[in-house]
């Protein structure tokens, strides 16, 4: 008995895996503010070349049966992550001083394995009628935003993360629609946005 519950936990696991990744990821939208009427305006002392690829740019999904991961795209985000940084970086250096950044990398990942392993174990006490706690790991629902790349000639390499396990969002609904996480995302990209002007004090020591 435990053997076969054990092969429909895992199975179901995997579905899991597979269709809670995917659900609604492609057409979800995550908001870089709470103001329906908040303008982005393109900085003119702010360029940036993105030498990422065009998968880099795009949302998809990974980790196959063993993991839940999801790449948000560029335009999951509203602004567009590449405007959103464009502000950041812009409210952060005067005017008269002309930023470059090349970007190589702003990859922006969100684990959901807890909340796979969880829907998999309710699925499967449904079907069998015999509890089995859910596997929880460190770090299994998490965000984590990662940006590469130079300003004005002096490399950088940033990364923050935050777990999103136990805020509540209603069944259906990707993590993105619980306010705190939004608040979190935002909190983030400003401490990345510190970190990577603080390099321009660099470019301009003697």
């Amino acid at each position: 008995m435990k053997a076969r519950v054990s092969l429909v936990l895992a199975l179901m696991a995997g579905t899991f895996l597979i269709t809670g990744c995917g659900t609604s990821i492609y057409s979800v939208k995550i908001p870089f503010s709470e103001k329906p009427d908040a303008v982005f305006a393109d900085a003119p002392h702010v360029t940036i070349e993105d030498t990422r690829s065009e998968e880099d740019r795009t949302t998809h999904v990974g980790g196959g049966l063993s993991r839940c991961i999801r790449w948000y795209g560029d335009d999951t985000y509203q602004p567009p992550k590449l405007v959103y940084l464009d502000h950041l970086i812009a409210e952060r250096v005067p005017p008269a001083t002309q930023v470059s950044i090349r970007l190589d990398t702003f990859d922006t990942i969100e684990y959901c394995d807890n909340t796979a392993d969880r829907g998999a174990a309710a699925a499967v006490g449904g079907v069998t009628g015999v509890f089995i706690p859910a596997t929880t790991r460190p770090g299994g629902d998490s965000v984590h935003v990662q940006l590469v790349g130079e300003i004005n000639g002096v490399a950088f390499d940033v990364s923050r993360a935050f777990d999103y396990d136990g805020l509540p969002y209603k069944f259906g609904e990707m993590p993105a629609a619980n306010i705190t996480y939004r608040e979190l995302l935002r909190k983030m990209m400003s401490e990345i946005a510190d970190e990577i002007v603080a390099k321009l004090q660099v470019a301009r020591a003697p």
